[in-house]
């Protein structure tokens, strides 16, 4: 007589891959088989046979719910639910078999599922991120005593209940916890039910033979983890949407790994976790600073150090050095090879390609972008940055239906909205399909500090200072992507033709600018919106020495500061042919002006002196040529 297995078989549609691959591994970790077809390799006659093997012998059959099997009317998982169903007519009356579980606000009623899934009572995860009493009511239906069949197959006995049960806090949602402070509460508990969560975007598993990737989900016992990587895992389940993450959901998550380094600093995979949340917080705006990007190098040195043959160690290496000009080259070159080492892992490749088109090579960026879309399908994370590429290399066209695709699956997507904001600003110069995008972007856009910047840019630009007013309520009070809050609502109050509030925001701004000064007296941005700020404040003395500076670092090649620039300082100081000079110039050394950035000048109001020159309207040309 065989022994029963105790297997759960995960059914999913492609897109709730991700989701999957967290409810996988935190059953796992706690010592569950689980059947999960990792790599997405559906369909065939081999496949078809094996499948219905395994559902066939699996122990529980767990169909993920979603809006994305809701939409989607035909797909292998409709098949896995149609074997699924079948099974049970072999089943004893009552006996738990299919255990539904939505990870989202799918609901029952109406929903696009076989009537035998009705007939249950459904599990809820919200944001797909299992909890204890998940794991707990898994290992209950697992538990129910077997007696053996006729052919050697454990054939569950009926519970007392035939629906499956759903722990408390399931069933109604005002009983949910929310994500954060179900993860907060977990901070510091000690002997909990052991959970993990898969890596979204990236693995450390090296990759598996062509053979292997191809076969079916086969049974995987993950041993239990310790208590930091719990922690690393509950943190990357908050960290890893990435684009899709808040502030809040990175700062929590680096409270879980500030813990998990307390508990265990020499597990190379917890630095290596911590590194590469820096660098997320680092180039999402969360935390921009040259500390941020020190502490990244660190911690991802202290992962190499401890972890040398770990993938994500020798990843989140990599990932530190792409912030600095004087690495980007090698960590260009170690991404490559870390690429190579796991072609299956999308995130390698989406921040390969982000680094190639940082250092210009286009063309190789978007082959390593098109084998993450591949590995996928309609991933919004790499369709907005094959959006980005594609716009470098001109192909606008290509570049707003890649952020189109984005957005259709995402459209809370604040990068991909903004680019395409931008895109259809810079580029296309059609404001009013930017507002009408604008009035369809969900509320949370206007709350990030980069959304709540694109809709005051729309609004200004617009000539509506009220509405650019609004956009900012909600915006920090001293930094929005490097430019101070008070400054934008004081050009918004300037328009208007509020000329005390606008002063009184002016030197709120100034303030900000100069304390921030004091700790980093060497900053080029800040040196130009001191500048900025005394132009507006008409304090023409104040700004001459800092013109000076900003005109001697241009000439010296600063990255941060070119001849545009020095153009809108002139500009406010009524020096409109030494404006002139200047865009004459930037134009005439740039080679490409590959964003266009054209709004700069026809939206900004500052050049509205100079409109009708013909000068001006052939820098404008030009501008056009140099996209």
């Amino acid at each position: 007589m065989s022994v029963p297995s105790r297997a759960i078989f995960l059914s999913y549609a492609r897109d709730d891959a991700a989701a999957a691959r967290r409810i996988a591994e935190a059953l796992r970790s706690s010592g569950l088989e689980v059947w999960f077809d990792e790599n997405e390799l559906r369909g065939g006659d081999t496949w078809d046979a094996k499948i219905r093997k395994q559902i066939d012998e699996c122990a529980l059959f767990v169909p993920l719910i979603s809006q994305h099997t809701e939409a989607r009317a035909k797909g292998y998982f409709r098949l896995e639910w149609k074997l699924a169903v079948d099974q049970t007519q072999m089943l004893a009356a009552g006996v738990p078999f299919i255990a539904p579980v939505a990870i989202d606000d799918t609901r029952e009623d109406g929903a696009v599922v076989p009537p035998e899934f009705l007939r249950v009572q459904w599990m809820r995860l919200p944001g797909a991120l299992p909890t204890p009493e998940f794991v707990a009511q898994m290992k209950r239906l697992l538990d129910a005593p077997k007696v053996a069949d006729d052919v050697g197959r454990g054939r569950r006995t009926p519970p007392l209940s035939g629906a499956v049960s759903e722990p408390a806090g399931f069933g109604d949602p005002a009983l949910q916890p929310s994500r954060r402070l179900l993860a907060a509460a977990w901070i510091g508990v000690v002997a909990v039910v052991v959970i993990g969560v898969a890596a979204t975007y990236f693995s450390t598993r090296k990759p598996e033979p062509a053979a292997r990737r191809s076969a079916p989900p086969t049974a995987e016992k993950a041993a239990p983890m310790s208590e930091a990587r719990q922690l690393v895992a509950q943190a990357r389940a908050l960290y890893e949407p990435w684009d899709l993450a808040t502030s809040d959901d990175f700062a929590l998550a680096e409270t879980l790994l500030k813990k998990a380094v307390e508990l265990d600093p020499t597990d190379g995979e917890v630095w290596a976790a911590y590194a590469i949340l820096s660098c997320g917080s680092f180039i999402h705006g969360h935390d921009s600073s040259d500390a941020r990007r020190a502490t990244a190098r660190t911690q991802a040195e202290n992962a190499i150090k401890l972890s040398p043959d770990s993938g994500q160690a020798r990843f989140a290496y990599a990932f530190s050095l792409r912030f600095n000009p004087a690495t980007q080259d090698e960590a260009i070159r170690l991404l490559r090879a870390e690429a190579a080492r796991q072609p299956a892992n999308r995130f390698v490749l989406i921040i390969l390609g982000a680094a190639l088109r940082r250092a210009g090579q286009l063309e190789q960026a978007l082959v390593y972008l098109d084998k993450a879309a591949a590995l996928a399908g309609n991933d919004p994370i790499t369709q907005n940055n094959r959006g980005q590429v594609l716009w470098r290399m001109k192909r606008f066209d290509e570049a707003e239906a890649a952020f189109d695709e984005a957005l259709a699956v995402a459209p809370n997507l604040v990068s991909a909205n903004c680019f395409k904001l931008e895109l259809l600003m810079d580029v296309r110069r059609d404001l009013p399909r930017a507002k009408a995008h604008l009035a369809k972007v969900p509320p949370a856009f206007f709350v990030n500090p980069r959304g709540a910047l694109q809709a005051y840019l729309v609004a200004y630009y617009s000539r509506e200072p009220a509405k650019a007013l609004e956009a900012l309520r909600h915006a920090k009070d001293d930094f929005d992507w490097s430019q101070p809050k008070a400054l934008l609502t004081g050009r918004a109050h300037q328009l208007a033709g509020n000329k005390e509030a606008a002063r009184t925001d002016f030197q709120a701004a100034l303030k900000v600018v100069n304390d921030t000064l004091a700790a980093v007296p060497n900053n080029s941005i800040l040196l130009y919106w001191k500048a900025d700020i005394l132009a507006a404040l008409g304090d023409w003395t104040g700004v001459e020495p800092l013109l000076q500076e900003i005109r001697q670092r241009v000439s010296s090649g600063d990255r941060d500061l070119n001849e545009r620039d020095v153009a809108g300082l002139l500009m406010q100081l009524d020096r409109r042919e030494e404006a002139l000079a200047a865009l004459a110039s930037y134009y005439g050394k740039r080679t490409t002006d590959y964003q266009g950035r054209n709004w700069l000048f026809y939206g900004d109001p500052v050049w509205d002196p100079l409109r009708g020159d013909p000068r001006f309207e052939a820098l404008l040309k030009a501008s056009e040529q140099k996209k």
